[in-house]
């Protein structure tokens, strides 16, 4: 029983860990990060998606009825605030962008992607749950 819990919650991690990471290519700008000069879209991927990976295991290893609700409302907040942060140091930090004109790119432009990727991934969730129950 517990191995079983610990292999759906990897796998779920790992599913949520690629819809984020397919969320960051559909949003972000192409372009260097002025805070280096070097790391692209890629380095960016591999750093928020293992920080998400590890989050959303531990989140699924909790024992609540409402991990699922949880989890949506994190990713959610989460490829938010990763979105905004890189389009600050990967395309507003090289031009003249305000405040609050960093925060209405970013959620006019993370909306589509964030909801459509969330409302794929929860499926898929669901989908994975029905087919690993009729395994069993």
């Amino acid at each position: 029983m517990y191995k079983e819990k610990i292999k759906n919650a990897l796998t779920i991690s790992l599913l949520c860990a690629i819809f984020g990471a397919l969320q960051m290519y559909w949003f972000l700008p192409d372009g260097l990060s002025c805070i280096d000069a070097k790391s692209g879209v890629i380095e960016a991927i591999f750093k928020f998606m293992g920080i998400q990976f590890l989050v959303i295991f531990f989140i699924l290893l909790l024992k609540s009825s409402f991990k699922l609700y949880i989890i949506a409302v994190s990713l959610c907040i989460f490829w938010f605030f990763i979105n905004k942060n890189e389009f600050t140091y990967r395309y507003a930090c090289w031009s003249t962008f305000s405040s609050s004109d960093i925060l209405y790119y970013s959620l006019k432009n993370s909306t589509v992607p964030i909801i459509t990727c969330l409302t794929v991934l929860i499926l898929s969730i669901y989908f994975y749950k029905s087919k690993s129950k009729n395994l069993h």
